[in-house]
């Protein structure tokens, strides 16, 4: 399997992403092609797509933003091999926010999704693009309805990410689907699910005021995870540790009802 990483880069990159990034370029089979400077990002992801298609032989595209972090080869590798299967499939990271704190792609309502150590696909109903792994056949069978723009440039491309308004199922109510989101969508009317691997998880760069507040906050180690996204954009959240069974249910309904909220999408 030949694995194509189109990352979209704004400006700068972390030592952070260079540093599961790395590794990762050094595996057989994997070409590095970086969409670079382009503040629209549907553009940008829609660029780095049809070079995919069009100038290499790879399988994968894989894209991973230059605000992600915490990557290993294994879990990429996994991420890859699962979409020559599943077709489209997501690793897990949350939203750019400190006081609420959720997901960035949109699980199917109550569908109640462990984070531990299985790997089995879970199908989602959108999947965020920051660390997503979308096999060859999706984007030849969207681009036979998506006109080639800009065609006498050298970045040519199929628009599969152009945001678009949506008549939401949740709120019954008109929303634009952001760039992540439309591309799923689009995916979907053509006949492909979105997917994630429970399992692999990445972390999400953002900027932070630090406060003196921090220091009463208990700082969490990483573990497993049941994640719930119970209607609309609010969620449930439930740890599997051992703390779960530890801790008198009164309590742990607490925790998990102060950790529902509404999304704030970064």
């Amino acid at each position: 399997m030949r694995i194509f990483v189109g990352s979209a880069i704004w400006r700068e990159v972390s030592a952070a992403h260079h540093t599961s990034l790395i590794p990762l370029l050094r595996t057989p089979n994997i070409q590095y092609g970086p969409q670079i400077g382009d503040a629209l990002i549907e553009r940008a992801r829609g660029i780095s797509a049809t070079y995919f298609l069009r100038e290499t032989d790879c399988d994968v595209h894989l894209s991973i933003d230059s605000d992600i972090v915490g990557f290993t080869v294994e879990d990429t590798l996994k991420l890859c091999e699962l979409a020559a299967e599943y077709g489209i499939v997501g690793g897990s990271y949350v939203c750019r926010s400190a006081s609420r704190t959720f997901p960035a792609t949109h699980y199917k309502a109550d569908v109640r999704v462990e984070h531990a150590f299985d790997h089995t696909p879970v199908a989602v109903k959108w999947c965020a693009t920051g660390f997503l792994a979308v096999h060859r056949r999706v984007f030849e069978v969207l681009a036979r309805d998506l006109p080639l723009l800009h065609r006498s440039q050298p970045w040519a491309f199929h628009n599969f990410y152009g945001p678009f308004e949506y008549e939401d199922d949740d709120t019954g109510e008109p929303i634009l689907l952001s760039e992540d989101y439309a591309f799923c969508e689009r995916a979907r009317r053509a006949g492909f699910e979105s997917y994630i691997d429970p399992a692999v998880r990445v972390g999400h760069l953002g900027s932070y005021i630090y406060r003196l507040e921090d220091t009463a906050q208990p700082q969490l180690e990483p573990q497993p995870l049941a994640i719930t996204r119970t209607g609309g954009n609010r969620w449930r959240v439930e740890s599997l540790t051992e703390w779960k069974t530890a801790t008198p249910p009164s309590e742990r309904m607490k925790v998990a009802a102060s950790n529902e909220g509404v999304r704030a999408h970064a």
